[in-house]
């Protein structure tokens, strides 16, 4: 009597009824899937309908009349972007200006020899930058980033008006402001 044992038979069984069963299960998974995509694209169809119709709905629509007052709007606005183009090339040419290369000496006034780091955007469309500077060495940055490092980090010291105020013409008492106390510097070398 040859032939497999009964466990043998009967595993071999619940294998085969188990990778049927699974079958079964992923078919009916897939067409459930199938319905639903079906489903999803009768809707896409009819919304692309819908939006087709009110299109042609929109385009049938008479045009909105302008009246002088609005035309008298419309017209300012244009001149004034008119205008604008000489401001815009104004803008370009300091731009050009400020985007020269100036190779100097950076100095830290406000704690020699430390490394600083500064920030440099000069221009809305220009990304911010950050630079790295240490006491005493040299670098090559934009003409503007000189301006800015010239004029903008500075303690200020105002100095007061002599004599009494005049009640009858009130005016500021502060003379003037000394700029001179500069907390960094950069010293151009190739002038």
């Amino acid at each position: 009597m040859g032939g497999k044992p009964k466990a043998e038979k009967a595993t071999e069984i619940a294998e085969k009824t188990e990778v049927c069963m699974t079958t079964v299960m992923e078919n009916e998974t897939v067409e459930s899937i199938e319905q639903e995509m079906d489903k999803v694209r009768l809707d896409l169809e009819l919304i692309k309908k819908e939006l087709e119709e009110k299109k042609a709905e929109l385009k049938k629509m008479p045009a909105r009349e302008i009246d002088a007052k609005e035309q008298a709007i419309i017209d300012k606005q244009i001149s004034g972007f008119a205008k604008d183009a000489g401001a815009l090339d104004v803008i370009a040419k300091q731009k050009a200006y400020d985007d020269v290369k100036i190779t100097g000496k950076f100095l830290n006034r406000r704690a020699p020899g430390q490394a600083v780091k500064l920030t440099y955007m000069k221009y809305s469309t220009d990304p911010v930058k950050w630079y790295t500077f240490e006491d005493g060495k040299v670098y090559t940055i934009p003409r503007g980033f000189v301006d800015q490092i010239k004029t903008y980090y500075h303690t200020p010291k105002f100095i007061q008006r002599q004599g009494p105020m005049d009640p009858s013409a009130p005016q500021s008492q502060v003379e003037e402001v000394d700029k001179s106390n500069t907390k960094y510097d950069f010293v151009p070398l190739n002038f």
